[in-house]
């Protein structure tokens, strides 16, 4: 069994740099520097210099791919200008733009009372003088 890479071999800077200016996917890095997969992901995953190298050539993928976006945002692609704006910027059709301070209403409501508390208050608030009969008119 042969023994396990414990780094990338020598080379793979320049290699992974060019690679990520094509598209960079893990399996064809790996195969470029003759690492098998599972080996590669080990080394990047355990190797603090072998995971900076990685994290640069995903930088210098994510550049490029930004770079094209904004080119094509502004040749008129309205698309490409919306998702830069929303990425980039946070900002989004969906959202409003808030001027000044907003007001906000809090209503709290009274806990609802028991039975017998209902029945007591029901008792003291009815009109105590009697109803008028068409005999007092």
């Amino acid at each position: 069994m042969a023994r396990p890479f414990e780094k990338l071999p020598p080379g793979s800077r320049d290699a992974l740099l060019a690679m990520a200016r094509q598209g960079l996917k893990e399996s064809t890095a790996a195969t470029a520097l003759g690492v098998p997969l599972n080996e590669f992901r080990r080394v990047i995953a355990k190797n603090p210099e072998a995971k900076a190298l990685w994290q640069e050539a995903l930088s210098v993928e994510r550049d490029m791919l930004i770079s094209a976006l904004f080119n094509k945002a502004m040749e008129g692609d309205s698309k490409s200008a919306q998702f830069l704006l929303a990425a980039r910027h946070g900002m989004s059709e969906k959202q409003t733009e808030s001027v000044g301070e907003r007001v906000n209403i809090t209503f709290q409501l009274p806990a609802a009372l028991s039975p017998d508390q209902y029945t007591k208050l029901v008792k003291v608030t009815e009109d105590p003088t009697p109803a008028l009969t068409e005999k007092d008119n």
